[in-house]
């Protein structure tokens, strides 16, 4: 069901307090302004957020159709991008702040829920945004920061899950992608997938020469931690050391390419399954949190936070 938007911000004060005082969920958005390889824009977290809020409302409009989109706009800021041309990091301590004072603001409007959306994987960055989730819940007010979701699901996800996003790729090679969808996590086949389907102008028409990212060699140290974790019956933070060590093996790549996976390989079709797949999840939980009440689900390794000295380290 497609909704048109409603920019909250941009109503008056008394209709916006109104709109806000229905009971529909205010959105906002906060995403970095990063490098996603040579064939994404660098504002692609943003609108691929945008896209998964509007089919996400969309799909909550089917059991509440009284709900109006409140769109509460985006903040363009965000921890630990990629390195690259154009990325503009911002500190840990800054993100919340700002992020704090916007949920605050969208409070002191009335808003009844809220929705914090991102699509950007630092697990930091999402400790920085849990900082909103939990100025609203403080006020008595359910709120959501959807990618938790998404980082949870992708530790355990299971690529035939997705294999209808495959379908158009030679059988050995999409059975090694779907094994190895872990691997994809930064600008690759999936993230370049939700591009061409939400926002197909802003790709590269030379997306089809980018060739693919080479698999990245684990950090041992951190894969050794891994192993430690499980012997001692830690199963969680064994599968959280392993995605990091994995995820810094590719930061240590040089030259770094600034995307994982195929991206070539990718398509719109693609970017629809991978889409709902993802809509589907969060729908499950904004039902749960924002309507039932029942807690939101918290970021993954939360042990990075100290660890990094609240990302100052980095």
């Amino acid at each position: 069901m497609s909704v048109e938007p409603i920019p909250l911000l941009s109503r008056p004060s008394t209709e916006a307090r109104a709109l806000a005082a229905s009971g529909a969920p205010v959105y906002l958005s906060v995403n970095p302004v990063e490098y996603h390889g040579p064939h994404l824009s660098l504002e692609n977290d943003a609108l691929v957020s945008r896209g998964l809020v509007y089919d996400l409302h969309g799909l909550l409009r089917e059991r509440h159709p009284d709900w109006p989109l409140l769109w509460a706009g985006e903040l363009r800021l965000g921890v630990d991008p990629v390195p690259g041309p154009g990325s503009q990091p911002v500190a840990m301590s800054d993100v919340r702040r700002v992020v704090r004072r916007a949920c605050r603001s969208l409070l002191d409007l009335g808003a009844q829920r809220l929705v914090v959306m991102s699509f950007h994987g630092s697990p930091l960055h999402n400790l920085a945004l849990w900082d909103g989730v939990r100025e609203a819940t403080r006020a008595g007010v359910p709120a959501l920061a959807p990618m938790n979701v998404l980082l949870r699901q992708l530790m355990r996800v299971d690529g035939r899950d997705l294999a209808p996003a495959f379908a158009h790729i030679a059988e050995p090679t999409a059975r090694r992608m779907m094994r190895d969808l872990k691997l994809d996590f930064h600008a690759g086949f999936a993230e370049t997938s939700l591009a061409l389907h939400y926002a197909p102008e802003t790709v590269s028409p030379l997306l089809s020469q980018v060739p693919p990212c080479p698999e990245p060699a684990p950090v041992a140290w951190m894969q050794g931690a891994a192993r430690l974790a499980r012997l001692a019956g830690r199963r969680g933070l064994a599968r959280d050391l392993g995605a990091a060590g994995r995820l810094l093996g590719w930061y240590h790549m040089r030259p770094f390419p600034g995307y994982t996976s195929s991206p070539h390989l990718a398509t719109a079709r693609s970017g629809v399954v991978i889409a709902g797949y993802i809509v589907k999840r969060f729908v499950d939980w904004a039902e749960r949190v924002l309507v039932r009440g029942e807690p939101a689900p918290p970021p993954v390794m939360r042990w990075l936070e100290p660890l990094t000295l609240g990302g100052r380290l980095l």
